[in-house]
């Protein structure tokens, strides 16, 4: 008994650990199709009349969204009475952050009677492999430009920059290991917070197609680039050849 439980804690926690944005085979079985961003334009392009949903939050969908989406909050209420509406003869291509949600929202749909597209990765990675993205004029006292960017790794000798969102759940656990070394090595190591909805210029510049993303300079040069969640363990790992 008790190592059926170690086991499946195991995977309950490979399960989340996983980065934000990597892709799954969930929809191999399933009644959707999840496409790759270029499949996903080239449909958008090629299809007379369809359905382009953004099923993120309000939010979120005023941060930037794909040009003509409309937004249904997959984890809002009365979600599937919202999506009664959409019309049954036209496609519905629906798309999120990184997947996790519009694939949710792919089996409700595809349940519901629609033909339905996923885009695999989200708006991340569309946005990554360089496709236009609508965005907000607005802009965020706590987002990055790379005129910034680029400043701040570049005015202290050791630079470690988090990638995240605040939505993404890797991010969230991998959040406290961060703070432990900013606070232990206050003096040699400077930690920047990168929120990649409130930086879409540096997350395209970049390519970001999966987060948390850790990267660390060194005298300004980029000397360590990884996606995924890092144990505190991993982090110091990282850093012993820098401090």
């Amino acid at each position: 008994m008790k190592n059926k439980l170690k086991l499946g804690l195991g995977i309950a926690v490979l399960m989340v650990l996983a980065s934000c944005g990597a892709s799954s085979d969930a929809s191999k079985s399933s009644s959707y199709t999840s496409v790759t961003p270029q499949e996903f334009q080239k449909l958008i392009s090629e299809t007379k009349s369809f359905n382009l949903l953004d099923v993120r939050s309000p939010e979120e969908f005023a941060m930037n969204h794909l040009k003509g989406a409309t937004n249904i909050n997959v984890d809002g209420s009365g979600f599937n009475e919202k999506i009664a509406v959409l019309e049954k003869d036209k496609p519905v291509f629906v798309y999120c952050k990184s997947g996790g949600r519009s694939r949710k929202a792919a089996a409700a749909l595809s349940a519901a009677g629609y033909t339905v597209k996923e885009l695999e990765g989200g708006i991340l990675k569309w946005s990554g492999s360089g496709l236009p993205v609508e965005m907000s004029a607005k802009k965020y006292d706590d987002g990055y430009d790379m005129a910034r960017y680029n400043k701040e790794t570049t005015e202290s000798d050791l630079v470690l920059v988090d990638f995240h969102a605040t939505w993404c759940g890797p991010c969230k656990m991998m959040a406290p290991h961060v703070e432990v070394l900013r606070n232990e090595f206050p003096d040699k190591l400077k930690v920047i917070k990168v929120d990649t909805d409130k930086s879409p210029v540096v997350s395209q510049h970049f390519s970001i197609t999966g987060i948390p993303l850790i990267k660390l300079y060194k005298d300004g040069k980029e000397v360590y680039d990884k996606t995924g969640y890092h144990s505190e363990k991993e982090l110091r790992k990282v850093l012993a050849a820098y401090l």
